[in-house]
């Protein structure tokens, strides 16, 4: 997912990207009450699903286009910068009643 992907669904500014794999790709960009996800090459953008917790000016929980996304933050930071603090973060993507969990990074900041 591109920051142009993310800036189209309004998902960029002072919140959290969710990263994985070896090059640390964005897969999911959230900032206020707004998230964006590539599935199935499309981008979809999400909203904070009912029972969202804040997390770092933004929520855990999303919803849209058919899927729910949670996001549970570790709070182990593994690299700190000016603006911006990363820690390991699970993702579990809900779709069609099944749980996909994933390991990854969240980098939060301004």
């Amino acid at each position: 997912m591109s920051y142009a992907d993310a800036e189209r669904a309004g998902a960029v500014g002072t919140g959290c990207t969710w990263r994985s794999g070896s090059d640390r790709k964005a897969r999911l960009s959230m900032a206020d009450d707004r998230a964006a996800v590539r599935r199935d090459g499309v981008i979809v953008a999400l909203k904070p699903a009912v029972g969202a917790q804040a997390l770092f000016f933004t929520y855990d929980r999303w919803a849209g286009g058919g899927i729910s996304i949670l996001v549970r933050d570790s709070g182990k930071v593994v690299r700190r910068g000016h603006e911006f603090t990363e820690t390991v973060a699970q993702l579990y993507i809900v779709k069609n009643g099944r749980m996909q969990p994933f390991l990854g990074w969240l980098n939060c900041g301004t």
